[in-house]
């Protein structure tokens, strides 16, 4: 056989044994098509969640405030001294460490509240024996001071408020205790008008836990208890009354989250977190078995809590939760508050152990609440 011949040979061996191994291994690869095509990949998402440093807040000072949100990326809003005379808001600055006094705040206990984009506070002040005022005040015009509404002494105890997501609409609900009737004011901070429904279909007996409305304004929902079971209510404006359209079982005290204007989030009381879509009644279920939940200002993200102490992190796609990771663990959360940026978490919360035991009152009204801002790489 000539060189040539020999060198075809062995070429025609070698695919045979290439094609043989074809036939007797089969592969499969499983190709994830996103719901859209604007979804980057989950890798570079995933890098977001690494933790980069633990704040503790006010950790080296004797004194202990109560945590409302953020004003900006790097500050935090909270109340020092509540149900003291000298009870102030105070912005707290990275590192945490110390507090700034912006001014007094003369408020109700429980009835004070900050927009989602830092610029406003709400909050009730008693201007006499029988009224109460619900009062705004602007953080970026610091002399500017509204009063919105006025509530009856008592009434006083059924006030919930609500902020819309974008932090322009705030809703207050205030309820008849003999027939149960419920008086609904939403306040534009844009256009500075207020509107107001009723609903006449509670029972007197239920008690309402939270109200909260969408960033158009057109919907509303509530959490509602009834003989020991608590709902979420959705619904609509029809004239000048709220019109009920769904309602589910929730958890006690669940935390409620508009994921768009036609799409809302709710804790079951198994602990599924759920998404209700209007458009279609579709109900749809992003993660099993968590404590409570919170998306970040742009909805692409969401932290939540699994086995009471356990906080994680993950990114948000239409109904899917991709990129679980742990970022935490050792505290049961009371509150969880995304930076604007997303670079930033803010937790609040006890200690698993301590849930039990009597809490440790460090000032008048101040409870020891683990405090921390867990920044991101």
């Amino acid at each position: 056989m000539s060189k040539r011949g020999a060198e075809l040979f062995v070429l025609l061996m070698i695919i045979s044994v290439m094609l043989t191994g074809c036939l007797q291994a089969t592969r499969s690869e499983t190709i994830i098509i996103p719901d859209s095509g604007n979804e980057a990949a989950t890798s570079e998402k995933n890098e977001l969640f690494n933790v980069k440093t633990i704040y503790r807040v006010m950790d080296k000072s004797t004194e202990s405030g109560m945590p409302l949100g953020w004003m900006d990326q790097d500050a935090l809003l909270s109340l020092f001294g509540e149900q003291t005379r000298s009870a102030s808001l105070d912005r707290v600055d990275y590192p945490y460490e110390s507090h700034l006094k912006l001014r007094n705040a003369d408020v109700q206990e429980n009835h004070i509240t900050l927009s989602p984009n830092g610029q406003t506070v709400a909050s009730i002040v008693q201007r006499d024996d029988v009224t109460y005022e619900v009062n705004l005040v602007s953080l970026t015009d610091q002399k500017q001071q509204t009063s919105i509404g006025r509530i009856p002494n008592e009434q006083i105890g059924s006030v919930k408020f609500g902020w819309s997501n974008n932090g322009r609409y705030l809703i207050y609900l205030t309820r008849s205790g003999v027939t149960g009737e419920a008086q609904i004011s939403v306040y534009d901070t844009t256009g500075n008008t207020m509107k107001g429904y009723t609903f006449t279909g509670w029972n007197p007996k239920d008690t309402i836990t939270s109200v909260h409305i969408a960033d158009d304004a057109q919907s509303m929902a509530v959490v509602k208890t009834t003989d020991k079971l608590s709902y979420v209510q959705f619904g609509t404006w029809n004239g000048n009354e709220f019109a009920s359209k769904y309602e589910h079982l929730v958890t006690r005290d669940s935390d409620v989250e508009w994921i768009h204007n036609d799409q809302l989030a709710f804790i079951g009381p198994e602990g599924t977190l759920y998404a209700y879509d209007r458009r279609n009644a579709t109900l749809s279920i992003l993660i099993e078995q968590i404590g409570m939940f919170r998306l970040s200002s742009d909805r692409k993200y969401i932290a939540y809590s699994q086995d009471k102490d356990t906080l994680y992190a993950a990114s948000l796609y239409g109904n899917n939760v991709l990129n679980k990771t742990q970022i935490f663990k050792g505290v049961v959360p009371s509150q969880i508050n995304w930076s604007p940026d997303n670079g930033k978490l803010l937790l609040s919360g006890l200690k698993a152990y301590e849930q039990d035991q009597p809490r440790v009152v460090i000032a008048p009204g101040v409870i020891s609440n683990q405090n921390m801002v867990i920044e991101f790489k």
